[in-house]
């Protein structure tokens, strides 16, 4: 539990730290490069990025899944995933309104209505897809099945962060920072989990 409650710390202390740094500083170094990937392959880059919102599909999934075979290992991994997004994706619309910082003015077809920092894409891109790629392939799964599947979904979490510069909609440190958000928020789970596991065991 210490494990995770500091790699918490750490990915927070790096989040509020960044956001300030660039939330209200002209966009240089990095965030500047970043823009040579404005509006290239941007059909697929909205395909990947409006990947995001199938999660709520992929949720409803897994918790009747969860249900009807009641296997409990995939059981636990529903059980942090699911709360975990959720609950992080209201804080990422929230901290957004506190750092205010405006979006690139190179948007290629979707213009968001929210700040820029942090992206809520990327955060989504590391709870969702990078998270069941990591339980797929810890699972008990097919080896070929796992050997398949969890890189795709792996490249497909890094397609997504992708997407958000060339659809022009993200500076690189706001990818960064959605980043260092699901980082924290997936810590936090992590030693709760362990918290009420060790309880349990000692009840």
């Amino acid at each position: 539990m210490i494990r995770y409650l500091a790699v918490a710390l750490v990915a927070g202390l790096l989040y509020v730290w960044l956001g300030v740094s660039v939330s209200h500083t002209p966009p240089h170094g990095i965030d500047l490069a970043g823009r040579a990937l404005a509006g290239h392959a941007t059909l697929f880059a909205l395909v990947l990025t409006e990947s995001c919102w199938w999660e709520m599909l992929l949720a409803l999934a897994l918790i009747t899944i969860m249900v009807a075979v009641r296997y409990a290992a995939w059981r636990a991994a529903v059980l942090l995933a699911i709360p975990t997004t959720l609950i992080t994706w209201q804080l990422s619309d929230v901290l957004k309104n506190v750092f205010r910082r405006p979006r690139p003015d190179y948007w290629v077809w979707i213009h968001e209505p929210t700040y820029a920092y942090s992206s809520g894409h990327a955060m989504f891109a590391l709870l969702v897809y990078g998270l069941w790629a990591w339980f797929i392939w810890k699972s008990d799964l097919p080896r070929n099945v796992r050997t398949v599947v969890a890189p795709l979904l792996a490249l497909w979490a890094c397609g997504i962060i992708w997407s958000r510069l060339a659809l022009g909609a993200h500076y690189v440190t706001d990818l960064i920072g959605g980043v260092l958000l699901g980082t924290t928020a997936l810590a936090l789970a992590s030693a709760i989990r362990v918290a009420v596991s060790h309880r349990r065991t000692t009840a």
